[in-house]
This record gives structure tokens, C-alpha cells and sequence, in this order.
């Protein structure tokens, strides 16, 4: 059995740049709400783990609203956290704030932005070169898209070689 479980997901579709509405303050379209609630339902259908999970987000608006639609789907001892720095972090920035998180947690969701969930849904996933899921998740990392990872170590442990790609799951 796994130690740990990430679920990388990128918010759901966003309103197009607004002239004057600052990229932080840009909404979920419709069509994004309602991806973002399928996605709630997929992640909790996904058999793992989720009592006590954790569910960090961006403080972005589009991040929060799908982070709000995921956790409608997720069990009450789940734990909420806007991250304000979850809007700046590249690649380097989101394995360290995970290798930091207490070995306490056991399920971890990230819901942020691209390209920086992708680049580190990849980076995870280098080790599996083939097969249906690698291929899902090598054809693009659309609007809504979360990834699902079996982590075999501690989380100061995560890399390539210690985690195992589950899924990907599209809205």
C-alpha cells in the first residue's frame, strides 16, 4: 500500500483575459463550474484515501472556485488552505512545498496553474514511459485535468522514482 497520495490538478476553465480585471481576479467560466464539479466527482470516486485530506489551492479566484466545487465532493474532516504562494510556483517551487508537507497528511491535492502542474504531473510520471495513462496524460493538460499519484515514500522522498502515475482524469 502506498505511503502517501498527490492529485496535481489545473483549475478549470477560466474567463479569457478581461481588459482591467487583474489574471489573479479571472473566474471560472459555466463550462468551467460544472468541469469542476465533475472533476470533484472523479477524484472522489478515484479509491483512495480521502478522509483527512488535505486540499491546497492557489488564492487565484479560478483556483478557489475549483478548489470550493472539489471539496463540495470531499468528506467533512477535509482540510481547505488557500496558498498565496501556489499562483508564483514553477516546477522546483511545487515539489518543494510538497517534499515539505507532514507525514501526517496522507492524501495531498494541489490545484493550481500551468504550466507549472504540468511540467511536475510530467516530471512525476518520467518513469513511465508507456501504457494508457502515460500516454492520457502525455496528450495535453486541459482545463480541469488532475493527475493522480501513489507516492511509496515519505513526502521529502518524492521524485520520479518513488511515485507510481494512477490516473488521469479528465472533466
Amino acid at each position: 500500500m502506498p505511503a502517501h497520495h498527490l492529485i496535481l490538478v489545473r483549475h478549470a476553465q477560466a474567463a479569457q483575459d478581461c481588459l482591467g480585471v487583474p489574471d489573479r481576479d479571472r473566474p471560472l467560466t459555466q463550462q468551467g463550474e460544472q468541469d469542476a464539479l465533475i472533476v470533484g466527482d472523479r477524484i472522489a470516486q478515484a479509491d483512495i484515501p480521502l478522509s483527512d485530506v488535505h486540499l491546497w489551492h492557489s488564492t487565484a479566484r479560478r483556483t478557489t472556485q475549483t478548489a470550493q466545487a472539489i471539496a463540495e465532493h470531499l468528506p467533512p474532516s477535509r482540510i481547505v488552505h488557500g496558498m498565496e504562494a501556489l499562483y508564483d510556483l514553477n516546477l522546483y517551487g511545487i515539489l518543494e512545498l510538497v517534499r515539505e508537507t507532514p507525514s501526517t497528511i496522507k492524501t495531498l491535492i494541489i490545484v493550481g496553474h500551468n504550466p507549472a502542474i504540468a511540467e511536475t504531473c510530467h516530471h512525476l510520471a518520467s518513469n513511465a514511459v508507456d501504457g494508457p495513462i502515460a500516454r492520457e496524460l502525455m496528450k495535453g493538460y486541459e482545463p480541469g485535468t488532475s493527475t493522480v499519484f501513489n507516492v511509496a515514500s515519505d513526502w521529502a522522498g518524492l521524485s520520479p522514482n518513488t511515485t507510481t502515475l494512477r490516473a488521469v482524469l479528465h472533466p
